[in-house]
């Protein structure tokens, strides 16, 4: 029997401004990603807003493991039933954080390519939804699984959920959160609102150190590729850039239960007093990374024994950005999207490019990661 390569339907219609594609996949209709524009509005401001009040996720709403797109979903910003966009994540991230675009931008996009339908436009911000139809012609497996599914972009080690193979991966662990907040009481700078309340530096850093050694120890399976070895440090650090309260610059412990345990803004917050950029974020994650050196790219060995792993291949190891990009592409985006047509190659390479221009690498990569997983 022969074999047939799908091929799309592109149809032709003729608007009143210009010509538009749709294009057609396996019964589903592409929707064309678009990069919105910067906000024009960049100033501090009290969030949330009167149109933005906290409503608590109902029994199918789809939340995950990230507290700040929770959050976001919670007030409003994004969908509230946890199914979303590209474009009404970079809209409502830039509104109520004062995220920069090109920052928002380099981070949902691993997400799309993981574990979103890149073709229709859509993602969960938790696990599989009826709302989020597989690829086209299930070329990614027959379920779209949403950013909670654990390996491509979600991780072990994390601030405030546990490993995978230890548990729930997906909503907020009580067990974790009281041990960072030993680590606050501990290492924090007195504030307003009492000794050892103000985050500052070396707490973000015996935080992680606290995350890593635990989860090591508890996780036979505890893995951190560049890429989860990247995010480790990158979590605090946009919490510090963004959750830091605009009027005071501060980083609270309250402020930080308010958006990690309840998910909601904090009362009297103001997101930050100018748009966030990769730079800050990444000069923070950096001083994190420096705190611990003991903390590398590895993987517990047979014997439970955190062993290094092998390098990123050249031209890609000459930086951790380009790594992380690397190993994103390589290894957590699967190979399936690299032999695309139509609207979904457009939204793929979109993605793709996104990543690659944040990198600092010289040459850009393919998607080559396993599929069905």
């Amino acid at each position: 029997m022969k074999s047939f390569t799908p091929i799309p339907l592109l149809l032709l219609t003729l608007g009143s401004a210009a010509l538009t594609v749709r294009d057609v996949q396996d019964g589903q209709m592409g929707t064309l990603m678009v990069l919105p524009p910067r906000q024009t509005d960049t100033g501090t401001k009290p969030i949330p807003d009167p149109a933005h009040p906290y409503i608590a996720p109902g029994p199918n709403d789809q939340r995950g493991p990230c507290p700040a797109m929770n959050t976001l979903a919670n007030h409003g910003y994004v969908s509230r039933n946890g199914i979303t966009t590209f474009e009404e994540i970079i809209i409502g991230a830039q509104e109520a954080f004062n995220f920069d675009q090109s920052l928002i931008a380099a981070m949902i996009a691993p997400n799309f390519l993981a574990h979103g339908n890149v073709f229709v436009n859509k993602i969960s911000i938790g696990g599989v939804s009826e709302f989020v139809p597989p690829l086209p012609y299930n070329i990614d497996g027959p379920a779209t699984l949403g950013i909670a599914k654990h390996g491509r972009v979600e991780g072990d080690a994390s601030l405030s959920r546990s490993d995978a193979f230890i548990g729930d991966n997906r909503n907020f662990n009580q067990t974790i959160w009281n041990m960072n907040l030993e680590e606050i009481a501990q290492f924090a700078d007195d504030g307003p609102d009492g000794p050892g309340t103000v985050v500052n530096l070396q707490t973000l850093i015996e935080i992680k150190r606290q995350n890593f050694e635990s989860d090591q120890a508890l996780n036979p399976q505890f893995d951190l590729p560049i890429r989860r070895y990247n995010a480790i440090f990158a979590a605090p650090a946009v919490a510090v850039a963004v959750f830091s309260n605009g009027t005071t610059n501060q980083l609270t412990k309250n402020i930080l239960n308010s958006f990690i345990e309840h998910q909601t803004f904090p009362k009297n917050w103001f997101r930050a007093a100018a748009p966030v950029l990769p730079a800050t974020a990444g000069a923070i994650n950096a001083q994190i990374a420096a705190g611990l050196p003991q903390i590398f790219p590895g993987h517990n060995d047979a014997n439970g024994v955190f062993v290094a792993d092998p390098p990123a291949p050249v031209p890609f190891n000459t930086s951790v950005a380009c790594a992380s990009y690397w190993d994103q592409i390589a290894n957590g985006t699967p190979g399936s999207l690299a032999n695309t047509t139509g609207i979904l190659k457009q939204n793929v390479d979109l993605l793709t490019g996104i990543m690659f221009s944040g990198s600092k690498c010289t040459e850009s990569v393919a998607p080559a990661g396993p599929t069905y997983v």
